[in-house]
């Protein structure tokens, strides 16, 4: 991905090779302009390093073997079975998968205002290509608002707080008819140290960014490329007040790119640092055979070209109020599905209505 011209909207952006087959990608648009703040102060940490635990990380593993995967926070088998459903909204088709695709949900959890609860405030898709060798993000949005079994109709959120891993896994497998049955998820307590053990990040703001940094967090930040500490880039993926959810996902997949980029210059002794910090606060489904596959192939992955997407996509969901759940972001279910199915597995799947308009 190129930062280097003004002209790129780093938030907002979708790569569009993914699309060269199809008549009708979804175009330009700022979705949600404008400034707009949120009840409960937004995120209260945010989600990153997880890609890192994948691709580089995970070398570490292969070589430390059980030391390091006792490390893990290793959940029971759970059972998406029992949320299995056809959502109204959903087209009737049937689940896609391939073996030459390996998804993993990324869910980045906070405590809820008892402190107790746990809720989801970031929830990614790490899709890694062994057939194109290529690695995908795509971001599904928290006030998606779509159909959770046992739920009904809610922000995607609601998911992980009503059914943890399980829900969310199922409610987009439901919704999104991609397969997904693993999951990493982390409590995003003490993450601005694994940033500091990294040395920090070099990041390209606006005046915006600055402003809000160092009105906020005491900073003495100027636009252009800041170099900033855990505390920073933590509070950078979580800005809230100078742009949409749209604008803050797409800071975190910004973030996970340069911590990749980082990641490769580091040397040994730095990464086994920074997993003895790390692995203790991840929680996961994924087996012994499965983390030591992924170490086996975290080098070559660090290196694929990464794309990214978010869900919804552009000019493909509709903004409302709904009585008793607040600002959701309405989709086109189908279309969604398409385009999504599309970039994971370039599957054409029917006909797009935006192509029949």
């Amino acid at each position: 991905m190129n930062y280097d011209t003004e002209e790129f909207d780093r938030y907002n952006y979708v790569d569009r090779e993914i699309y060269s087959s199809s008549r009708s990608a979804p175009r330009g648009g700022n979705p949600r302009n404008g400034r707009k703040k949120r009840r409960g102060g937004g995120l209260k940490k945010f989600f990153l390093a997880v890609v890192c635990i994948l691709l580089a990380l995970f070398a570490g593993v292969f070589v430390y073997g059980k030391y390091m995967l006792n490390r893990l926070n290793r959940s029971e088998s759970i059972n998406t079975s029992k949320y299995i459903e056809q959502p109204s909204a959903a087209p009737a088709w049937d689940v896609i998968s391939d073996k030459k695709v390996i998804n993993i949900l990324l869910i980045g959890t906070d405590k809820g205002d008892d402190g107790n609860s746990s809720r989801s405030d970031t929830t990614m898709l790490v899709s890694i290509d062994n057939d194109t060798k290529t690695l995908r993000m795509v971001s599904f949005l928290r006030d998606l608002y779509v159909e959770i079994p046992t739920m009904k109709k809610q922000k995607l959120n609601a998911a992980y707080a009503k059914g943890g891993a399980a829900l969310t896994m199922q409610t987009l497998e439901n919704n999104f008819r991609i397969k997904i049955d693993k999951y990493m998820s982390v409590d995003f307590e003490n993450f601005a140290t694994i940033i500091d053990r990294m040395g920090g990040l070099d990041i390209k703001m606006d005046k915006k960014l600055c402003d809000a940094e160092n009105r906020n967090m005491g900073s003495h930040l100027k636009p252009g490329v800041n170099h900033l500490d855990g505390r920073l880039a933590v509070y950078y993926a979580r800005i809230r007040e100078t742009d949409s959810d749209f604008g803050r996902t797409g800071r975190q997949r910004e973030v996970m790119e340069l911590m990749i980029q980082k990641m490769k210059s580091m040397n040994p002794l730095q990464i086994n640092n920074m997993m003895n910090d790390f692995l203790p606060l991840v929680k996961t489904n994924l087996s012994d055979s499965e983390l030591i596959y992924l170490a086996s192939i975290g080098s070559s992955v660090s290196h694929y070209p990464v794309k990214t997407m978010h869900v919804p996509n552009l000019n493909t969901y509709k903004e409302r109020n709904v009585k008793g759940v607040g600002s959701v972001l309405d989709p086109n279910l189908p279309e969604n599905c398409r385009l999504l199915r599309q970039f994971l597995y370039n599957e054409n799947t029917g006909t797009s209505e935006m192509d029949s308009e």
